[in-house]
């Protein structure tokens, strides 16, 4: 629970105030497979269980409609997880200074996804969408661009940099999230 805890004020201050934030999370040097166990997964998995909250604001839906729409988010924050982790590790080491710091990429994977369930977690809370909340996105991808110092980006890879965390950090989320709304049963 403390690891928990810990990581959720990670990711506060880092919405808060990223470049505060990101000096934090490279001061606490956490280990990226406790960060993933112990802060991701049970974010994900409260930002997952938070979509059957909607059962109680849409009474004329059915349950299992709010249980799908839970596994979907499931699926789209773990996958976003995976195939961010496979791109970062293809494309970075071509954009930073010096050499490829493994340990620090998967913790800003870790806590970049981790914005994005943050993202759900507010949404599924929330009674109905505010528009408002589609351009949080937006300000997630810059909290991330301000990790450029903790990732050691050079300054001819900046460009490639931002791509990275926009085509495998946040787009995936958001497509896996449209490609289901096309198949399940409208609410």
């Amino acid at each position: 629970m403390k690891d928990f805890l810990l990581y959720i004020r990670d990711m506060l201050q880092l919405m808060l105030s990223p470049k505060k934030g990101w000096e934090d999370v490279s001061a606490d040097g956490f280990d990226p497979a406790v960060l993933f166990r112990t802060g991701f997964l049970p974010l994900v998995l409260l930002a997952a269980a938070a979509g059957m909250l909607q059962w109680a604001y849409h009474t004329d839906v059915s349950w299992w409609i709010w249980v799908e729409r839970s596994l979907v988010d499931l699926l789209k924050l773990i996958a976003t997880y995976y195939i961010a982790s496979f791109v970062f590790t293809l494309y970075l080491p071509t954009c930073v200074d010096g050499g490829y710091n493994d340990t620090k990429c998967m913790t800003f994977i870790t806590y970049g996804t981790g914005m994005i369930a943050l993202i759900t977690l507010i949404i599924n809370c929330m009674p109905m969408t505010f528009s408002v909340l589609y351009m949080m996105p937006v300000y997630a991808l810059y909290v991330l661009w301000r990790g450029l110092h903790y990732m050691s980006v050079s300054f001819n890879g900046v460009g490639t940099f931002i791509m990275l965390i926009i085509f495998s950090l946040i787009l995936p989320a958001y497509l896996i999230q449209a490609l289901f709304n096309l198949l399940l049963p409208a609410v």
